[in-house]
């Protein structure tokens, strides 16, 4: 770990102690680099300069069935919750040709709210295996939906860890691609891994987690 991590985690200890999340310039700093990921390249979706979607709530909120909100919502790295900073990134390695890649979402709450997230989803997985999950048509990315979640049994991560695989749908236009997600709470954060690969069941990249992980230490 660098020797500059200290102050970022002195500093996000006490916003926790504060009942606070971190603030998106602390949030920044513990996302992923090429450095930390060596043979991957970094590509930064939200945060770090670029813009973050509050606004996505509303769709997350408007999925049906509406039990199975929180686990479509982590599937998009998210929650059903408003968050102090986000960060999302698409991980890759240099050659792909194994599907080594994922997806990394960091997403700072209140500790209160962090550890809410993750009792919502570890009640709606049980509920969601036979369901089609997605948005209603008035809101953006209806067509997108998941399928067949199955928890998967994780544990040694964090404060709290759930797992769970599933498949994404595109309401009839394009293939059905299998995903898999670990979501893991550090704290007031929450980091949340997807891989999905259209070809052999998803697996996400073991070097990617223990790399965000340990900057979330």
């Amino acid at each position: 770990m660098p020797a500059s991590s200290t102050p970022q985690h002195a500093s996000g200890s006490s916003a926790s102690a504060a009942g606070k999340g971190l603030d998106q310039k602390g949030l920044d700093r513990l996302a992923l680099t090429a450095h930390d990921v060596p043979g991957y390249t970094v590509n930064t979706v939200t945060g770090q300069g670029r813009p973050v979607d509050h606004d996505i709530l509303t769709t997350y909120r408007a999925v049906t069935p509406a039990p199975c909100r929180p686990v479509y919502a982590a599937a998009q790295l998210g929650s059903l919750h408003d968050f102090t900073a986000q960060v999302s990134q698409d991980v890759v390695s240099a050659s792909d040709a194994d599907g080594h890649h994922a997806s990394v979402g960091l997403t700072s709450y209140t500790p209160a709210d962090a550890r809410t997230v993750m009792t919502e989803l570890r009640a709606a997985l049980p509920k969601c295996a036979t369901a089609e999950m997605r948005p209603s048509a008035a809101y953006p990315g209806a067509g997108l939906g998941y399928s067949g979640t199955q928890s998967r049994p994780v544990s040694g991560y964090g404060d709290e860890t759930l797992a769970f695989d599933a498949t994404r749908v595109f309401d009839g236009k394009g293939p059905s691609i299998p995903v898999t997600v670990l979501v893991v709470r550090q704290g007031s954060t929450i980091a949340a891994f997807l891989s999905l690969n259209p070809f052999q069941p998803p697996t996400i990249p073991q070097d990617i987690v223990d790399a965000q992980l340990k900057k979330l230490a």
